[in-house]
């Protein structure tokens, strides 16, 4: 397993904490709890400096408002995931807080079953976060590296890819993108760029896969499979030829 997914709890009552660290669903679905804060005013900031991928947010007013802790979580932390949790069944707050983005509303007490389902959901919310902050930073670092001196195509290069972040683009789907032929294209990229779409853009998926598996939040068949590569095989070799590693060597690192 990789590395478990931080969760904070924002509660005034101990026994409820205790009971919630205790119930047996955390490791098995990728989280761990670092702590519990009853302080309203710094949890949010604690969610970002501590980087918390999930903060449990008890609504027990006026000590602690749910949809008051979510609302400046989500404004400080855009990477932090809020679950939020009542003493009771109240429709309203918890309409109000699925407005405001929370992953689920769950009454006390809390049961594994629930619990596990709401925490399946979050680790996936929170992979889809991760996974695009990965890719753009993969994507910016590669850029930054372009030797070219006609930075609107660069920007354009750069609005494309963003475009493709959930996708495998091709030198046709790029062609299409710059509103030309690919064969034109193919030949204008090459002057731009030194190389040819498809050597950089294969360039660019190794950098995103290498940050993808330096994160430890991913297996290597899972980045394979992510990237779009036909077998693991074929995605280990690609990758030890241009980094000189596997991908497992990359991820033990």
């Amino acid at each position: 397993m990789g590395r478990l997914f931080k969760v904070l709890v924002a509660d005034n009552n101990t026994a409820a904490f205790d009971r919630l660290k205790k119930l047996p669903v955390w490791e098995e679905n990728g989280f761990e709890i670092i702590g519990r804060t009853a302080d309203m005013r710094n949890a949010a900031q604690r969610c970002k400096t501590d980087g918390i991928e999930l903060l449990i947010c008890y609504n027990r007013p006026p000590a602690i408002s749910a949809e008051v802790l979510i609302t400046s979580t989500s404004e400080l932390s855009e990477r932090t995931v809020c679950l939020a949790i009542s003493p009771h069944d109240d429709s309203e707050n918890m309409r109000r807080c699925f407005i405001l983005g929370v992953i689920d509303y769950l009454t006390e007490p809390v049961g594994e079953q629930r619990l596990s389902e709401a925490l399946a959901r979050a680790a996936q919310r929170i992979r889809s976060l991760s996974v695009s902050s990965e890719y753009m930073q993969a994507l910016e670092e590669h850029l930054a590296e372009v030797r070219a001196d006609d930075k609107k195509f660069v920007e354009k290069l750069r609005e494309f890819l963003q475009s493709c972040e959930n996708t495998t683009a091709s030198t046709e789907y790029a062609a299409d993108f710059f509103g030309f032929n690919k064969d034109y294209f193919g030949r204008l990229f090459k002057s731009k760029i030194g190389m040819t779409f498809g050597d950089f853009y294969k360039l660019f998926r190794i950098r995103y896969a290498e940050r993808l598996l330096m994160s430890g939040k991913y297996k290597v068949y899972e980045v394979s499979s992510m990237l779009g590569f036909s077998s693991v095989d074929y995605f280990t070799t690609v990758f030890k030829k241009l980094k000189g590693k596997t991908p497992s060597e990359v991820k033990k690192l």
